[in-house]
């Protein structure tokens, strides 16, 4: 199957394996199954992404959401993050949340001017499960910029 992503996915997506590789986060890339989860190793900091999931526009959140699992380090369960992922059990949440903030901080990077949350998550392909995470970056309650500095 041939996957096909806008310019903007496609320079964000660019933006997230840099983002990854400047932090020493490895990636693969591979399609399979469009309801395989992508996956996170956080002894070997590496993420692998399935490129074909069955809802394209959210890949850039699940790239950021797997760099997440890297970034917030601490003991890992089992050595696959994400076997479950988009549930809300152990750190799911903190990457979601670590992925919104991070996809928020390359947003206001891009000079784009979102007034709300709705639009700015339609624009960024983030799953309504985010809806009220999102809505506290718009009020400014619980937004913590990620490290954004690319050589």
């Amino acid at each position: 199957m041939v996957v096909y992503n806008s310019d903007r996915e496609n320079e964000l997506i660019d933006y997230l394996f840099n983002y990854a590789i400047v932090r020493d986060i490895g990636h693969v890339c591979y399609k399979v199954d469009p309801y395989y989860p992508s996956l996170a190793w956080k002894e070997k900091r590496e993420i692998g992404i399935n490129m074909n999931w069955h809802n394209q526009a959210e890949i850039p959140f699940i790239i950021a959401h797997e760099i997440g699992h890297i970034m917030i380090g601490g003991p890992s369960l089992k050595q696959l993050c994400c076997t479950t992922y988009g549930t809300d059990i152990g750190e799911e949440k903190s990457a979601d949340i670590y992925s919104l903030h991070l996809l928020f901080a390359y947003s206001c990077k891009q000079g784009n001017d979102f007034s709300e949350p709705t639009s700015f998550m339609q624009a960024y392909g983030i799953p309504s499960r985010m809806s009220t995470e999102a809505s506290k970056l718009f009020t400014k309650e619980e937004y913590i910029e990620p490290d954004l500095i690319l050589d």
